[in-house]
């Protein structure tokens, strides 16, 4: 399985169990990005986060597909 099936996956997961709390689904993607933030920030460091961040910011209207071009 791809890391972005498995990221998939796990998304899916969180927001249905958050969904049958009655938590709104964009605020668990929310909390999501803010977590994956702060997990990536300790692994990868800041400077890299920023990076990637930066990047996935520059292509947030879908014009590139991201996940392909990174999971090569």
């Amino acid at each position: 399985m791809s890391k972005y099936k498995h990221a998939n996956a796990a998304i899916e997961q969180a927001v249905g169990a958050a969904t049958a709390e009655g938590i709104a689904k964009e605020e668990v993607l929310l909390a999501m990005i803010v977590a994956s933030v702060a997990a990536y920030r300790g692994e990868a460091g800041s400077a890299s986060t920023r990076e990637a961040l930066l990047y996935e910011l520059g292509e947030v209207e879908g014009a590139t597909d991201t996940q392909f071009i990174r999971s090569r």
